[in-house]
This record gives C-alpha cells, structure tokens and sequence, in this order.
C-alpha cells in the first residue's frame, strides 16, 4: 500500500491555476452493489482497485451504480494554493467530495441537488466547493450517484478562471434565453394579431421548452426554489413531458396535417391517448429515473415522427414544411449530439453538451421565420382580396366598396377649404340593346372601352367608381357646376362621335350635381345628380342634365 501510494502520488495532477477539466486525470470505479463506504472506496483507491480513466471519458449514461472517482493533485510548492473544484453539471442528485491528505479525511461536502442549494458553500449554479490545497499531495474522493444521466465533467482551477469560466456561461445562457423570449414575445404578437391556434401553439412549445432548460440546467434551482429538493427532482420530467406534448400538438397544427395528411389527423386522438397513458405510467411507478429514459425514448421518436410527417406534408403541397423539416432536423442533430455526449458515446466539449440548446434555438429561430414568411404571405393575400374587393374586375374600376376610402377624405378636405365639388352620374344608353343583340361579350367589351375612354379623358385627381350594371360616378373635387357641365359635354359629344368597334355604337346620358361640403353631403349630391340622370334618360337621352334646370341641357 505504502508502494502503490507513492506510485499514485508520482502521477497525481500538478497543482495548475488555469481551470482545466481533469477527468483524464481520475481514478474511477463503479459500485454496481452501491454498499461501500467512504472508508471502503478510500482504502479501494490505495489498494489500487480504481482504474485511471485515461480515455478521458466524462459520461456513463443511466446507471444505477454509484460512481466512485479519486483527483490525487500534488501541490509541489511551499506555500497552500486556495483552488475550486468544479462539476459541471446541474442535475446530479448526490455529488459527495472528500479530501484526504496523508490518508486523513480533511474536508466534505454535499453538492447534489437531493440537498438544498442553499447549504452549498458556494452559491453557484454548478456545484462547486473551495479548497486550500497544502504542500503535498491531496486526494480529492468523489462520490457520485444519480437517477440522471451520469455525466461528472470535474474541472479544477482557482477562483478568478472559474468566475472567468461561469462568466462566459452566463453570458451563453443570457443570449440564449434573451432570444427565445424575444422569439416568444414576437409569436404571442403575430398570435394576438391573426389569431390563429399555430401562433399560439408554436409559443406553448417555445415557452415550455425554455422552461425545461431553465430547470434542467440548474437555473431554477438557483434563483427560485432553492430549498425545495423535491419540486428540483420532479419538476424537470414534468416539463420535459409538457415540452413533449407541446411539441406533438404544434406539429399537428402547423402542418395542418388535417388539410395535408387527413388520415394521420383521424389518429389524432390516440396520439393524444398515449402520451396520457404514458404520463399516468410515470406517475404510477413513480421513480425520475424510470420517467426520464421514457421520455428520452419517447423524445427520440418524436423528432424522427416530426421529419417523417414534415416531409410527407411537403410532398403533399404543404408550403410551410420546407422550413419545419429543416428546422427539425437542426433541432434533432444538436439534441443528438447531446445525447451521445450524455450516453459517453462522444467525446465531451462544452460545445457538444450544449448541443441541444444550440440547435434548440436554431430551430426555434427557423420556425419563427417561417411563421413570419407565412403571416406576410397571408398578410399580402389579404391586402390583394381587400384591393381586389374594391376593383371591378371587368373595368378594372373602383367599384362602391372603395367609396369610403378614396371620396370621403377628399370630401372633407373640401369641406375645410370651402372649394366646389361635383358629381357625374353616367348611364350607357340602351345598353340593354347590345347585349341581346351581339352577345354579353360584346356588351363587355363596350363596358370596358367606356372605362378606359373617361380615364383617358379625366384627371388624375377625379375618381371614376363602375357604380353598377352600365352606371358610373365621376367625382370631380374643387370644380363647380359649370366646369362639371362641360366636362360631362365632352365626354357625351366622344361616345357620341366615335364607334366602340366596327359593328357598335354607344352614346351616354349624364346627371351632373355640384355643391359644398359645408352646404350638402356627398349622399344629397350623389341623390341630387340621380335626379338629373332621371331627367336625362326621361326626355330623350344622349344628353347632359343638371338639378337646377326645368328642362335638359342638349347638345
């Protein structure tokens, strides 16, 4: 023993300042039986029963042995080093540390999260502990167990690198979390505005899953329940299985698999009835570690479920699905490399255990610009039917739905100017005629040539509205009776002169009604120059007629 001691102190770690991860530097051995004691393992250790972990390996995935693991650090110096030993993981349930120098137990602590955070001596969102490392050589003992997966990444430095370390980590998260909530934030707005049940199901999924890496990361344990052990051992299945069903809800919905995929959304329910099933499950038996394989598994086939029915969807015309299958397929290779850095079946960096956050957020960011594209896709549909709505198709004229919006401001900016307005009811003159004799077609057509003819021949500011049937308004602001008038004479004396085409002929009989805004209202004119049309169309047609004369105006 005395022999192997000296071995194991000549390849102990040098004492080095830097933070730097040594699992390459442990002693490990598994307790599959889990009844040795601290003593035990120690004596284990100096017999040479642990094996040096020399593939550096960091992982162990689920097990239900207790984890023993020895740092021997040599400090070759003559004065004591203050260093912090650090364990890079939130969710382990027992982390044990003991130090041992010259085989005397001078130090322990209790980090895992079966204990309560605020008893820790440092109050850090990693478990860490402070030691004062003497001349020599110190054993630093682990004792790990958890119903998680076994990752222990060990990193040892002093004070200033590890506040250096958690600062960079701080600020990783802050951006994380910084952008999923202006992700949130940006989908509650589109849901609030289209009220559409995908904007409102995509921001459940954004929202449960932030809220699952909140847990799962430690960042709960350290800022709001400190002391509750139970709600940190619990709540993280619990969110993990509402991040699951969030997930298979928004699938559904985003993809409208009821439009595209009709069959898949007739087996809805027993979706629906299986993840109950397994939630009760859960519950029955009770145990995190039964409860977090399962949904591990349950996560694995639901992101390979989400790329199958994503491209099924695309194939089947779904535009929205060119952005889901990519997104998902981020999202599920950065979860997979997490995972395999979890099971210990690659090799551990910061980044690669971080794999799922990154391509978390990189599918979330995917998703949110697919929801954009399709909100101005909708967007830019409805302004072109609303535009439409108000455009006669045949004439490519306002029709009277566009009354509001283009004659009423005018109108009152005429009102406050006190200027002149005129109205221009113009009917098409037997038009019933053509149409019975060449045909709808025709009568089209002439409808058409009439449209462009008042276009071409008023102003830019007068607004021409197809007011039904072979009636139009023309709306003439700042123009008084008399201009009015002769605008109407021109335009009757064209239709008079000139064919439509080689076989059709149309002349026009116009209402003319002019006034202010402040003496009238733009429904008396628009009555008063009805009048006038009357009176046009009664005594002969093919004329001019304004309200205040007895008898018509003929050219």
């Amino acid at each position: 023993m005395v022999i192997f001691s000296g071995v194991s102190i000549a390849k102990s770690t040098p004492l080095n300042t830097k933070l730097e991860l040594v699992n390459s530097e442990l002693f490990m051995l598994e307790d599959p039986k889990r009844f040795m004691n601290v003593d035990d393992a120690f004596a284990k250790f100096k017999r040479g029963d642990f094996v040096k972990n020399d593939d550096n390996r960091v992982s162990f995935g689920f097990t239900n042995s207790i984890v023993w693991a020895v740092l021997p650090v040599t400090n070759s110096t003559d004065k004591v080093k203050p260093l912090v030993v650090k364990i890079d993981n939130a969710w382990l349930d027992e982390i044990d540390v003991f130090f041992y120098e010259q085989s005397v137990l001078t130090k322990s602590v209790q980090l895992g999260d079966t204990s309560s955070f605020i008893d820790r001596e440092r109050q850090k969102r990693m478990p860490s502990v402070v030691y004062t490392f003497k001349p020599g050589v110190t054993n630093i003992l682990f004792r790990f167990k958890s119903a998680d997966p076994m990752t222990i990444p060990v990193y040892l430095g002093d004070t200033d690198s590890v506040d250096k370390f958690e600062q960079q980590n701080a600020y990783f998260y802050g951006a994380l979390y910084g952008a999923l909530i202006i992700l949130l934030i940006y989908n509650l707005v589109l849901y609030a505005y289209s009220k559409e049940l995908r904007y409102s199901l995509y921001s459940f999924y954004l929202f449960s899953f932030t809220a699952f890496n909140f847990t799962y990361t430690g960042h709960g344990f350290w800022l709001l329940w400190p002391t509750d052990v139970l709600k940190q051992q619990w709540l993280m299945p619990l969110l993990m299985f509402i991040y699951i069903c969030s997930g298979v809800l928004f699938t559904i919905e985003y993809l409208q698999i009821k439009k595209y995929l009709p069959r898949l959304y007739s087996y809805r329910h027993l979706i629906y009835g299986s993840l109950a099933t397994v939630g009760c499950i859960i519950l029955f038996v009770g145990s995190v570690s039964f409860a977090v394989m399962v949904q591990l598994v349950i996560l694995s086939t639901m992101a390979i479920w989400m790329l199958v029915i994503g491209y099924y969807s695309y194939k089947n015309g779904n535009p929205l699905a060119k952005f889901f299958v990519p997104a998902i397929l981020i999202g599920t290779c950065g979860a997979f490399i997490s995972s395999m850095t979890t099971w210990g079946l690659l090799p551990y960096t910061q980044w690669a255990f971080r794999g799922i956050e990154i391509g978390m957020l990189l599918e979330m960011s995917l998703l949110s610009v697919s929801f954009g594209f399709n909100f101005k896709v909708a967007y830019d549909a409805r302004l072109t039917a609303e535009h439409y709505a108000r455009i006669d198709p045949l004439t490519s004229l306002y029709n009277r739905r566009a009354l509001n919006e283009l004659v009423y401001p005018v109108w009152k900016l005429g009102d406050r100017q006190q200027s002149p307005m005129s109205i221009l009811l113009i009917d098409l003159d037997w038009f019933k005629r053509i149409n019975d004799k060449f045909g709808h077609v025709v009568g089209d057509d002439v409808l058409k040539h009439v449209a462009r003819a008042l276009k071409k021949r008023l102003r830019v500011s007068d607004i021409i509205l197809r007011w039904g049937g072979e009636e139009f308004l023309v709306f003439l602001p700042d123009t008084d009776l008399a201009q009015a008038k002769s605008v109407a004479e021109q335009m009757r004396r064209y239709f008079d002169e000139n064919n439509v085409n080689d076989f059709s002929k149309i002349t026009i009989s116009v209402g003319v009604a002019s006034g202010t805004a402040n003496k009238t209202s733009f429904d008396e004119l628009v009555k008063l120059a009805d009048e006038s049309l009357y009176q046009a169309k009664k005594t002969g047609r093919n004329q001019v007629v304004s309200i205040d004369e007895l008898s018509p105006e003929v050219s």
